[in-house]
């Protein structure tokens, strides 16, 4: 994120943009997931790939023209959703295996995001007979009442890839897909996916005190919303608008995601998974009864094939865990903190195994846990981690640095950020640190609050999504001197932290 406020030739990154998580993640995900782009783009567009048009359902003319089923699915194409090559897989293999006889159309953001309950409004427009076919998390199922999924969800009981794929690609697997009868729906298979992980903007969150009072953005799922509540936590539900005002005001603290989805400069906690996510692929009875029987087999087939075929190619949490090290910090929970978490949310299992199937679901899963090699991300430290969050350390009073700083940006400023013919390079930066927030220059987008913990200064910058950390040693006189947390792109480096913070008075700035 190369965004100097001395510069008026640069521009911003907001939104989505702040999901770019360096070139290390990028590489990874290329690696583990063009096989199933390249299989399954050529399969969908062959057919005609959707990007969210809600017309009649295709039925091509001709005796000889293939029967084209629409599959809705919640979100826009490109956004880096880890299932979005699954879904394109499945339409190439009921293509293939077809002979051409069945296209799959994927209609993408079938539901809009202007709302949250994307995943919940899918269902019910396939339920509707609006699809076909449709493609959700299984975490969205309890929104609609199905229960049989959420054993997937139960606190910290799936933490490893393997497990998932055994649970979802096993007999269990068809036992939870009897439970869309109820919502007028037939379940085709479940296609594992990666694992859950808390992600924090200020900081880590492994403690009972990290997610206490904190706001964690997530998606609809009343198993979900009820872990979070038993840390201590408050679950925000907002639509993709609506979200990014959020971030922008600094309201939300943290996310559930898995690793790729990490925001830049936001802190994943590594060995701390909540569950693993699955997808559920499912259809519209009136849809299937119109379809030979040879014709629903294929789409079995397919699905199940692509349920094996996206659990042999997952990436591993280590690789994950890796890549993000190049776009934010990674922390490790203390064996005392992970306890604490597991004891917190033992009444969401309380209410969870209150229905028999769920209760032995569990049972199942806990006891197929133990014949199963443990493979978890803690085996993982890539990247200089924090064993112990930063809210141990010791906060000061961010009013204790209120002042007005500048510096100058060198050219040896310059080379030894690898930023040698940086534009900026003789230009002079103003800090204005008053109770707690920040305004670099005159913008209100180069503004955010801070906070100190330790020696480390931490300024959370709400317009760019990202937080930068800094060491800092202060003289006498009130200057600084600062050091880069890693990870931190090289041009934020330079303007931030290449020279000595020079304070020459109190804060005369209204910061807005």
């Amino acid at each position: 994120m190369r965004t100097p406020p001395t510069s008026a030739t640069i521009g911003t990154e907001a939104g989505l943009a702040s999901y770019e998580t360096g070139e290390a993640m990028r590489k990874l995900i290329r690696r583990a997931v063009a096989p199933l782009l390249a299989a399954g783009i050529a399969g969908v567009c062959a057919s005609g790939c959707s990007l969210g048009d809600d017309g009649a359902a295709d039925k091509a003319g001709g005796s000889d023209a293939p029967v084209v089923l629409r599959l809705a699915y919640g979100y826009k194409p490109g956004e880096g959703q880890p299932d979005e090559p699954m879904v394109r897989y499945f339409a190439r293999r009921v293509e293939t295996l077809s002979d051409g006889e069945l296209s799959v159309r994927v209609v993408f953001n079938a539901a809009g995001q202007e709302s949250p309950g994307v995943e919940e409004r899918v269902a019910r427009m396939v339920s509707s007979g609006r699809f076909d076919l449709g493609w959700v998390a299984t975490r969205a199922w309890d929104e609609l009442g199905v229960k049989s999924f959420q054993a997937l969800q139960a606190p910290f009981l799936v933490t490893d890839s393997g497990l998932l794929t055994r649970v979802v690609t096993g007999p269990m697997a068809g036992q939870m897909l009897r439970g869309l009868r109820r919502t007028r729906l037939t379940g085709l298979a479940v296609v594992p996916d990666l694992l859950r992980h808390p992600v924090g903007r200020r900081h880590a969150l492994a403690s009972i005190g990290d997610f206490a009072g904190a706001r964690i953005h997530t998606v609809p799922s009343h198993a979900t919303d009820a872990l979070l509540s038993a840390l201590g936590a408050t679950p925000v539900h907002v639509g993709d608008p609506a979200l990014e005002d959020e971030l922008s005001r600094g309201s939300i603290d943290g996310e559930e995601v898995a690793i790729p989805r990490a925001r830049g400069g936001w802190t994943v906690t590594a060995n701390v998974v909540f569950f693993g996510r699955a997808n559920s692929v499912f259809a519209n009875p009136a849809a299937l009864a119109r379809l030979s029987e040879e014709q629903r087999a294929v789409l079995r087939t397919a699905a199940r094939e692509t349920a094996r075929h996206v659990a042999a190619g997952l990436p591993s949490e280590r690789e994950l865990v890796r890549a993000h090290c190049s776009a934010g910090p990674v922390a490790f929970a203390t064996p005392r903190q992970l306890t604490g978490l597991r004891r917190a949310a033992r009444p969401v299992y309380d209410q969870l195994e209150r229905d028999p199937q769920t209760r032995s679901f569990i049972a199942r899963i806990r006891r197929l846990k133990r014949s199963l090699p443990a493979h978890p991300a803690a085996e993982a430290r890539p990247c200089k981690e924090v064993e112990a969050t930063p809210a141990t350390q010791a906060a000061r009073s961010p009013s204790d640095f209120d002042g007005t700083y500048r510096w100058r940006l060198t050219a040896e400023g310059a080379r030894a950020s690898g930023n040698p013919n940086d534009p900026d390079i003789g230009s002079v930066n103003t800090m204005t640190l008053r109770d707690g927030r920040w305004l670099l220059g005159t913008s209100e987008h180069y503004s955010g609050t801070f906070e100190v913990k330790g020696n480390r200064l931490s300024f959370d910058w709400p317009s760019e999504g990202t937080v930068l950390t800094m060491t800092f040693k202060r003289d006498q006189s009130g200057s600084l001197d600062l050091e880069p947390v890693p990870p931190m792109d090289p041009g934020d480096q330079f303007v931030w932290a290449s020279a000595r913070w020079r304070r020459v008075g109190p804060p005369v700035r209204t910061i807005p």
